[in-house]
């Protein structure tokens, strides 16, 4: 997505009269193309945060301590501590399990866990929109 868009999104006569003018490579990078990729780096930037906030595996496999865990850590624990009192056997348990609306707490954890994104998705909404159709089109 982001080559498609360098090669395509940029046009190349723009740094060529860069490079006619005397700008560096490093000029041209940091005053062209980088203002110029803001869509793109929006982009990749929000789906790369978005993909490290919905994973748990690692924090499931490399942390141990309690304080430490991440929300979606936190939320996954929730719900198989309630899956585990729904399905045991023991009387005590499922007195407790009957009263617990299952469904509920797994429509809050879901809640709880996409209200974040929810939260900066508008900030980043217009980088986003231009960012995935420019670097979606082939050139």
């Amino acid at each position: 997505m982001m080559r498609t868009y360098f090669s395509s999104g940029i046009p190349l006569s723009i740094i060529e009269a860069a490079q006619i003018d005397g700008a560096s490579e490093m000029k041209i990078l940091y005053s062209i193309v980088l203002p110029l990729s803001k869509p793109m780096l929006a982009t990749v930037g929000f789906m790369t945060a978005l993909g490290y906030w919905n994973d748990w595996i690692n924090g499931l496999y490399y942390v141990s301590e309690k304080k430490f865990f991440s929300i979606q850590n936190i939320l996954n624990r929730m719900l198989l501590d309630t899956q585990f009192l729904t399905s045991s056997k023991v009387s005590v348990a499922t007195d407790i399990a009957s009263k617990i609306p299952s469904t509920g707490i797994k429509m809050s954890v879901a809640v709880v866990g996409i209200l974040p994104l929810l939260i900066v998705y508008p900030f980043f909404q217009k980088y986003l929109v231009k960012g995935i159709t420019l670097g979606g089109v082939k050139g």
